[in-house]
C-alpha cells in the first residue's frame, strides 16, 4: 500500500530489521570480547598447583644421651706401694727445771717441787719418783657465789632479737624477780560495738562513756611506769580488735569498764587467745555483780564455751603470786573513787572499796582477772583532787598494773613464755 507524500516522514526510509540485525551483531561481537578478556584475566590469576609451594623453616630437636664428665673407664685405680719399715730408737731424757714458787687464790706453792723423773730407753718400766713433800692444804674463800641469770640468757641481747616477729621477751632471775629486762609491745584491745558504746556514753554522759574517750592514756600511763620503775622497755603499739589474729600474739590484754556486745567471730578468737597463754585483765568498775561485771562474766564464759570450756570464776587470795611478782601488796590498791563522779557526793578515797579480785584459770594458768578499784580511772588521771579537797595519788595503781604485766609474761604457760622456751 502506497503511502502519501503527504504523511510520509524521515524514519520511512529506515530498515528496521537490517538495524536489528547489525545492533545483534555487535552485541555477539562485544560479548565475545568481554568473555574472553576475563577467561584471560581468571587463567592468570588461578593456581592450578603447578609450582610447590615451599615449606617454613624448622628445627630438629635430637635429645642426646647424657654425657659422663668423669667416664668411668677413665677412673683411677689405687696401686698399693710396698715400704719398708725401719726400727728407730727414741731417747728420752727428763726435764728437771724447777717450778716457780707462786700463790693461786691464798694457796702457797712453795711446798711442791718438781718430781724427779729417771728415763731409760732400755729399760722395761720407768721409774717416777714423786716424793713426799706434797702436803694437804686447805682452800677457803670469802666471798659466796653470787645470785646470776644462766649464762645462755645473759649472753641473750632481747633488743636484738626484737624484731616485730613477738609482742614481748623478758629474763627474769628466779632468785631476784627485781632483777629482769626485757621489751614489751603493749595492744589494747578493742570491738568496734565498744567504740559506739563509747561514743553514745560518752556524749550522753551515761556509765558506758568510760574507758578509750575518757581514758585515753590509761594504758600509755602505764607503758611511762614501766619504763620508769623496770627494765623492761615498753611501748604502746596499736589497738587491735577483738577478731584480729595478731591478738593471739599478746601475753597481756586490759580492756576498760565500757558494755558492749561481741561478734561471734571476736567471741570465737578471744576465746583461742584465752586457751592459748592469753591474760586479760578487766575492769569491772567498783561494783561487784553490776551491770559491766555481769557483761565481762558473759563475755568471758562465752568466749571459753565456744572453745568447749567451762568457766569458774573464784576469789583471788591476797597472798596469790600476782600481788609479788615485782611489787608487794597486801591485796589490791584501794579505789579512788568510792562513789560516782571525781569529786562528786559519795566520792573519796578508801570508801565503798571492793578488797579483792576475781579470776578464771584455765588448766591451773590464770587467765583472766577482774578489778573492782576503777583501776582505769586510777590509771588515767595523774592525781586529782577528791571531796575531801586532797590529792589522791595512783602510784601504787600503776605499779599494781606493773605486777599483772609481769605475772603474765612470766607465769608458767604464757605467750612469752612459751616464746622465751623456744629462744632458749
Amino acid at each position: 500500500m502506497a503511502v502519501s507524500e503527504r504523511f510520509r516522514g524521515p524514519a520511512a526510509d529506515l530498515d528496521l530489521n537490517s538495524l536489528l540485525n547489525k545492533g545483534l551483531y555487535l552485541t555477539g561481537v562485544c560479548l565475545l570480547l568481554a568473555i574472553l578478556v576475563h577467561v584471560g584475566f581468571m587463567a592468570r590469576t588461578i593456581d592450578f598447583g603447578g609450582e610447590e609451594v615451599s615449606r617454613p623453616l624448622t628445627t630438629r630437636f635430637v635429645q642426646r644421651q647424657p654425657r659422663l664428665t668423669k667416664p668411668m673407664e677413665l677412673r683411677k685405680k689405687p696401686r698399693p706401694r710396698q715400704r719398708k719399715m725401719v726400727r728407730q730408737e727414741v731417747k728420752l731424757q727428763a726435764r728437771t727445771s724447777q717450778l716457780v714458787t707462786t700463790r693461786v687464790g691464798g694457796i702457797s706453792l712453795r711446798s711442791l717441787s718438781a718430781p724427779q723423773v729417771n728415763l731409760d730407753a732400755g729399760a722395761d718400766l720407768v721409774s717416777i719418783d714423786l716424793g713426799s713433800r706434797m702436803t694437804d692444804i686447805g682452800v677457803t674463800t670469802s666471798k659466796e657465789p653470787d645470785n646470776k641469770i644462766d649464762m645462755r640468757e645473759q649472753l641473750l641481747d632481747l633488743n636484738f632479737l626484737d624484731t616485730g616477729k613477738y609482742q614481748a621477751m623478758v629474763i627474769q632471775d628466779p632468785n631476784d624477780k627485781r632483777n629482769i629486762t626485757g621489751y614489751f609491745h603493749i595492744a589494747q584491745a578493742y570491738s568496734a560495738r565498744m567504740v559506739e558504746a563509747n561514743v553514745r556514753g560518752f556524749v550522753s554522759g551515761g556509765d558506758s562513756g568510760t574507758s578509750m574517750l575518757q581514758n585515753p592514756h590509761a594504758v600509755q600511763n602505764v607503758v611511762d611506769a614501766l619504763n620508769e620503775y623496770t627494765n623492761i622497755h615498753a611501748d604502746f603499739s596499736a589497738r587491735l580488735p577483738l577478731s584480729s589474729q595478731e591478738l593471739l600474739e599478746t601475753p597481756w590484754v586490759f580492756i576498760p569498764a565500757v558494755r558492749f556486745t561481741l561478734t561471734e567471730g571476736e567471741l570465737s578468737n578471744l576465746g583461742k587467745y584465752l586457751i592459748s597463754g592469753g591474760f586479760i585483765m578487766a575492769d569491772a568498775g567498783t561494783s561487784v555483780g553490776g551491770d559491766t561485771d555481769a557483761f565481762i562474766r558473759l563475755m568471758v564464759r562465752d568466749a571459753l564455751k565456744m572453745e568447749g570450756r567451762n568457766t569458774k570464776f573464784k576469789r583471788i587470795p591476797n597472798d596469790h603470786p600476782i600481788f609479788h611478782s615485782y611489787f608487794d601488796f597486801d591485796g589490791p590498791p584501794k579505789s579512788l573513787l568510792g562513789g560516782a563522779g571525781i569529786g562528786g557526793p559519795g566520792s573519796g578515797e578508801g570508801r565503798g572499796n571492793v578488797d579483792y579480785l576475781m579470776g578464771v584459770e584455765i588448766d591451773g594458768r590464770l587467765a583472766v582477772i577482774i578489778t573492782y578499784q576503777n583501776i582505769g580511772v586510777a590509771w588515767e588521771n595523774l592525781g586529782y583532787r577528791n571531796d575531801k579537797g586532797l590529792y589522791s595519788d595512783n602510784t601504787r595503781h600503776l605499779q599494781f598494773g606493773i605486777n599483772t604485766i609481769i605475772f603474765a609474761l612470766t607465769q608458767e604457760g604464757s605467750i612469752t613464755n612459751r616464746v622465751m622456751e623456744i629462744v632458749r
